[in-house]
């Protein structure tokens, strides 16, 4: 048997900018839904609660995307809107939070493409001169 490798581009990435790190969170998410759907469309009516701890900010950023793109999948929500508090009293920077939205409708959020996952790839979370930059690619 011969095996190829054949090259494929997969990936598209996200970039957030935000006053504080739970700022640049909540955009990233907001961008990460954008990439699927017109999130402008998404009615606020049902909350996820989110509860995550992670080693790092970076690490906290995968981990937060996961966990949106997981319930996009297993329940078919959309998120459009995210408030989130960050406690550093711990171990590890630990999130909590809600995103806000509803059951995909494909006719009114006009689906575009398909994430299937966030990857570390070119991951970056810190602080710039007025705020917080977060970067990630997702695998579409």
């Amino acid at each position: 048997m011969a095996i190829e490798h054949l090259e494929h581009t997969a990936d598209l990435g996200i970039r957030a900018i935000g006053a504080t790190l739970e700022e640049v969170l909540c955009e990233a998410a907001r961008g990460l839904f954008g990439l699927m759907l017109d999130v402008s469309a998404v009615r606020a009516c049902q909350e996820y609660a989110v509860h995550i701890e992670a080693d790092s900010d970076a690490d906290l950023l995968v981990e937060w995307l996961a966990d949106l793109l997981a319930q996009k999948e297993l329940t078919g929500l959309v998120f459009s809107t995210f408030d989130i508090r960050i406690d550093r009293r711990g171990t590890v920077p630990r999130l909590d939070g809600v995103a806000v939205g509803e059951t995909l409708d494909p006719v009114r959020h006009a689906p575009r493409i398909e994430v299937k996952g966030i990857s570390y790839l070119g991951l970056d979370v810190r602080p710039v001169k007025d705020g917080w930059i977060a970067q990630c690619i997702v695998d579409v």
